[in-house]
């Protein structure tokens, strides 16, 4: 029932059209309220509530990506919201979602689970040398995820829903140049061009139901002619003689499966590549792809690779980790971790002071207390 994300269409068109009563609140107080509905959307199982709280959240949200002042506000406290920024910092990009258990007996295996996803662009437009406008993009979920979607040009209103995810190894969404064949193009005579837009590379997962999920790799440009539209997809992902325009991997809810950035040994070399579990049945049963729900990994490890010269990404079959390495930059990536979590709790303990907001020590209890 993806009607949910069509009515949160037309609520925020709504919402367009009147003032926006969150300029004038103070963002921190603001945040605090985004939060408190962020909450009820993973805590209660009431999805009349659910949607109910997610049309605030949404339209509070809206409202407030509008306000340049907002743009570098981190927006830490929404646990249960993605928020990525892109490497050239053109765009954040905020992703969430609802899920339902429609059948009410907890034991079923197999309970009909339906998940709604929403998301948002917040653009960052240029209008001086110090200045800026912001532009906010709402990402309207397709219906169902249409067959041959990998073959698809999809755009903020037809949007592969999913929660995107931070890759490794990168500060932000990964900024590409690609080349690619444009099949309008009568003058191209076949041949692979770039393009002069910018594109991003975008992580994302998708949790489908309770017997398969959907990792993916999807492709992110602006229409250059329509700066409140955003296009997902680019035929540069090469599996075989003909590209797709995103890469799609269904795997079983009960098996684990990681596509990310990792470093492969290429002889006596290290690259950085897109690295994922192969996937195969358990007992490599002849069916079709989209019947198999209980794909999983069988050990082995393919790549996706950038090509520079040719400006495309391709596929390599059984690839070597290089283990000790990635350990090495892993155990270096969590002191990271640890190092920016300290900084970041102190910000929030001096953000919550400069919103008036004083935080309580916490109190001993009798047992505590010498006994």
């Amino acid at each position: 029932m993806k009607i949910i994300a069509r009515h949160l269409l037309i609520f925020l068109m709504t919402v367009a059209s009147v003032g926006t009563a969150s300029a004038q609140r103070n963002i921190y107080e603001v945040e605090l309220e985004l939060r408190d509905h962020a909450e009820v959307l993973l805590g209660t199982a009431d999805l009349r509530q659910k949607v109910q709280d997610n049309k605030a959240f949404s339209s509070l949200l809206f409202e407030t990506l509008k306000r340049p002042d907002s743009y570098d506000f981190p927006f830490d406290s929404l646990k249960s919201v993605s928020i990525l920024r892109a490497e050239d910092d053109a765009f954040r990009i905020f992703t969430w979602q609802i899920s339902h258990r429609a059948d009410t007996n907890q034991r079923s295996y197999y309970g009909n689970i339906s998940h709604y996803y929403f998301g948002m662009v917040q653009r960052k437009i240029e209008i001086g040398k110090d200045s800026f406008r912001t532009v906010v993009i709402p990402l309207i979920e397709l219906n169902e995820i249409p067959s041959g979607v990998e073959n698809l040009v999809l755009d903020n209103q037809s949007w592969l829903g999913g929660l995107y995810y931070q890759p490794k190894f990168h500060e932000g969404i990964p900024k590409m140049k690609f080349k690619y064949f444009d099949p309008t193009d009568r003058k191209s005579n076949g041949k692979l061009k770039k393009k002069k837009l910018h594109y991003y590379l975008l992580f994302g997962w998708n949790g489908m139901d309770n017997r398969s999920n959907i990792k993916f790799l999807d492709v992110m440009t602006f229409d250059p002619k329509d700066e409140e539209r955003v296009i997902f997809g680019a035929n540069v992902f090469y599996f075989d003689v003909l590209p797709k325009f995103r890469a799609l991997f269904k795997y079983s809810e009960y098996a684990p499966f990681s596509l990310n950035y990792s470093y492969v040994q290429a002889g006596s070399k290290r690259k950085l590549m897109i690295v994922y579990d192969h996937l195969a049945t358990p007992k490599m049963q002849e069916k079709k792809l989209e019947e198999i729900t209980e794909l999983g990994p069988d050990g082995s490890y393919d790549a996706l690779g950038y090509n520079k010269r040719s400006g495309v990404i391709e596929w390599f079959s059984n690839v070597e980790l290089a283990e000790e390495f990635n350990s090495k930059l892993n155990r270096q990536r969590i002191e990271e971790q640890r190092e920016l979590f300290e900084k970041q709790r102190q910000a929030e303990i001096d953000r919550l002071k400069a919103a008036g907001i004083q935080l309580q020590p916490p109190q001993e209890s009798e047992e505590d207390d010498g006994q």
